[in-house]
């Protein structure tokens, strides 16, 4: 019998009292738009090469934020992807 609560990225149901992880991810963006390495931006240049965007589009582009249960064996493939080539504490 399962209370309804799936894995975030398999859908694998997840049993009451089965062991499941919960993930919380922020994806920030950075951009050199932004904060350029040879000094200010100027604002006014800034907001026209921006202006075609919505604020939804502009939203997205620099923060997102992804939440949710994982399954042991999803939580051991994002460790996986996120430790390629380090070792695994």
């Amino acid at each position: 019998m399962t209370a309804g609560r799936r894995c975030l990225h398999c859908e694998r149901a997840l049993p009451v009292g089965a062991p499941y992880f919960r993930v919380a991810l922020a994806l920030q963006g950075e951009s050199e738009v932004l904060a350029p390495a040879d000094g200010p931006a100027d604002p006014h240049a800034l907001l026209r090469q921006l202006g075609h965007l919505d604020a939804d589009e502009l939203e997205a582009g620099v923060h997102e934020e992804v939440t949710g249960p994982l399954c042991p064996r999803c939580r051991a493939e994002l460790r996986a992807f996120f430790h390629r080539g380090r070792s695994v504490q």
